[in-house]
């Protein structure tokens, strides 16, 4: 399995959430390893992204989008579900991609349709913020497949769950993937 590297996480989020579709995140915690391969993502543009917990520039909450490409961004939603980013761009762009959903290949298959299912099933949590994906031997890692989706297609649609920003469309799916997060309806 090949890790990526820093350098694929030092571009801007709406080229890294493309590109990570296809890949694998995988969490090992030593006698389990879990693996979901990458199917739908969102793209967070930081301090000029009214959409993103960045824009208002470095919080405690938000601290790590400051640093290195290629950390986690661990934080809970509506105090409920943890949702994981990885942190991308350069150092202060404060920019990331959330992972909306991904399917479960190991231990067992299943669809992980929703950033708190996603979490839940892989072990991901607050304790992971911070934690540098690029690093060896890192718990937390994103890894390309040979397999990947190389000829599905890839739809780029208005980002989900956000109330400013919304017209941007950097969420990206792998179209009619069954482990990809239902679209709601438009607001009226």
């Amino acid at each position: 399995m090949r890790r990526l590297g820093r350098t694929f996480f030092a571009r801007d989020p709406e080229v890294v959430a493309r590109a990570l579709l296809g890949t694998l995140l995988v969490v090992d915690d030593g006698a389990t390893r879990r693996v979901a391969r990458v199917v739908e993502t969102e793209a967070y543009g930081g301090l000029d992204d009214p959409a993103s917990h960045a824009h208002r520039g470095p919080t405690p909450r938000c601290a790590v989008m400051f640093g290195a490409p290629g950390v986690l961004y661990v934080y809970k939603s509506y105090g409920v579900h943890w949702c994981a980013n990885v942190v991308t761009g350069s150092r202060g762009a404060a920019s990331a991609v959330l992972v909306r959903a991904a399917e479960l290949l190991a231990p067992e298959p299943g669809p992980l349709r929703g950033p708190g299912i996603l979490t839940r099933a892989l072990g991901v949590t607050g304790a992971d913020s911070g934690l540098d994906c690029c690093a060896r031997g890192a718990r937390v890692f994103f890894a390309r497949d040979a397999l990947g989706l190389a000829d599905a297609g890839v739809e780029a649609t208005p980002r989900v769950g956000i109330s400013r920003e919304v017209e941007r469309p950097w969420r990206f799916v792998v179209r009619g993937h069954p482990a990809a997060s239902r679209r709601p309806p438009p607001r009226c």
